[in-house]
């Protein structure tokens, strides 16, 4: 490949010439215009399946472009191919529910120092370590002198397939949420499909491809000793890049800044793979055997589009088929028999009590023996932070603020903005209460992702009430789980939200403490 100026099909593409490159180019934006669109018409179970198949699908049009027998190895295709299958439904298998459960802890509180480390740094970390398996297995057991850019093109094919088969193990979930998307927000569906099908999978190509560079790189023998680092220094570089995926997946952003940040480290971890490849064009050693940068034929327009149209089409029929296949029918309420029961309030018990901010307020919480972790001043909360761990799980937190003048409807509405980036209203809760103090209080759903494609939906209640210009807040979140007769009360709930049948005793049982402030 001649030393060119940076270019995305250049560093995606490198064994092919210039020329060669247009037709994949078209392949990108027609990938592009596929995730636009059907985030537009929030067909989701196509949007996932395009964005799932589709950097891989034109990666493997790629690979055969360049002639896999003679530049790469049927068997190194083979073997980086199952590893990358196994090695990505194992660890989404693992990390899915770890992470799923980490959103419903921990969205809505401040990101403390050991959720970034572990959910910025040590997850992400893991699942690229794991990208770089098959590779390393691969210049394992073929010791064959190759040119360091088919090496690169091991390493990006095996780490493509990785993030599509992690991805579509971990999207499942979603496609049980239905074909289509109608409660879900332009702006969220359209940084989910760029994200999932354009961001992640060219860190992952960016990951394993210079990996393999540094792999198959054979320097000049008059090459400065520098070289002799090339290996760790690929490393870094890779484990830098995940970290920073990592990290914006942590910090609480809105969907906007999430899309945008994600895609500029996707756009820099190629502009290092292009200064990569230029460096080992440039040094590397020519004694090897093929260098495979010839192409077996000559590449066209309608070879590479026929060929994405018709893979993606086929991952679109399939995705489409399963999300109808595993979404539950809506569960039609016949009373009677499906009444319900009466919703009568529980037994008078007597619980704790947890005075917060110095005695500004107080609020029952869990005795011992209960379904919730109990957990007081949490880090940036001044309150009880209750961790449900029955059934569906989820996490109450009850806790108090100066109001600084704010009414209760704009103590929520910061919260929303603030704590729930990105989190979709879905109505006002009628006569809210806090205390038996008249407030304001919102349902809201929030569909977190992370880069690694982690899905699930989480319902969020927050309600609020002020008195003596002190907000009494009480927040809830957990998975969507929708009411049906043979789940909740038995009868339609609004909140959909397993947590809510509990957390009304706790939020009427807050108290002011008034003469903390020396008024009535």
């Amino acid at each position: 490949m001649p030393i060119t100026r940076p270019s995305l099909t250049g560093a995606m593409f490198p064994q092919l010439p210039a020329s060669a490159r247009s037709p994949f180019r078209a392949g990108l934006i027609l990938l592009v215009a596929a995730l636009t669109g059907f985030a537009a018409l929030r067909w989701q179970a196509a949007m996932i399946a395009t964005a799932v198949s589709g950097l891989p699908v034109l990666y493997v049009i790629y690979v055969r472009q360049i002639g896999i027998r003679r530049t790469i190895g049927l068997r190194a295709v083979v073997v980086s191919g199952v590893l990358a299958l196994v090695l990505a439904v194992g660890w989404a298998l693992i990390s899915g529910p770890i992470l799923a459960r980490a959103y419903d802890a921990a969205l809505g509180a401040p990101t403390n120092l050991t959720q970034m480390v572990l959910f910025g740094a040590v997850v992400p970390i893991s699942e690229a370590l794991l990208v770089l398996v098959p590779v390393v297995v691969v210049r394992l057991i073929d010791r064959t002198p190759r040119d360091a850019l088919a090496g690169f093109t091991i390493g990006a094919l095996a780490a493509t397939l990785f993030t599509g088969f992690a991805s579509a193990t971990l999207l499942i979930p979603q496609l049980a949420m239905g074909v289509t998307a109608p409660d879900r927000t332009l702006s969220s569906l359209l940084v989910e499909a760029l994200v999932e099908g354009i961001g992640w999978p060219l860190v992952g190509l960016a990951t394993g491809g210079i990996v393999g560079i540094a792999l198959w790189f054979t320097k000049l023998p008059n090459a400065s000793r520098r070289y002799r680092a090339i290996g760790p220094a690929a490393l870094l570089t890779v484990l830098i890049m995940v970290t920073a995926m990592g990290v914006v997946d942590v910090v609480p952003l809105s969907s906007t800044w999430y899309g945008v940040l994600h895609l500029l480290i996707a756009f820099a971890a190629m502009a290092v793979v292009h200064i990569a490849i230029t460096a080992a064009v440039r040094y590397q050693a020519h004694d090897s055997a093929g260098d495979g940068r010839q192409l077996v034929r000559p590449a066209t327009y309608t070879g590479v589009l026929g060929s994405m149209i018709v893979g993606l089409a086929v991952a679109v029929a399939v995705g489409v088929v399963v999300s109808a296949r595993i979404t539950p029918e809506p569960q039609p309420y016949v009373c009677p028999p499906d009444c319900g029961r009466p919703p009568l309030g529980t037994p008078v018990e007597t619980n704790p009590r947890f005075s917060g901010d110095n005695g500004a307020f107080s609020v029952a919480y869990p005795g011992n023996g209960s379904a919730y972790d109990v957990t007081f001043d949490p880090p940036g909360v001044k309150g009880v932070e209750l961790t449900y761990v029955g059934g569906d799980t989820g996490t109450l937190t009850l806790f108090g603020e100066h109001a600084d003048g704010r009414t209760a409807k704009q103590v929520v509405q910061h919260l929303v903005e603030s704590r729930y980036p990105g989190a979709t209203v879905d109505y006002e809760i009628p006569n809210a209460s806090v205390g038996y103090q008249p407030g304001y209080g919102v349902v809201a759903d929030v569909f977190p992702t992370a880069s690694s494609a982690t899905y699930t939906r989480l319902r969020v209640m927050i309600l609020a009430a002020v008195k003596h210009d002190y907000a009494l807040i009480a927040t809830a979140i957990g998975p969507y789980h929708e009411f049906s007769p043979a789940y909740g009360t038995g009868q339609p709930s609004g909140a959909n939200l397993e947590l809510a049948m509990d957390m009304g005793k706790y939020v009427n049982s807050f108290r002011w403490y008034g003469d903390r402030f020396g008024r009535p």
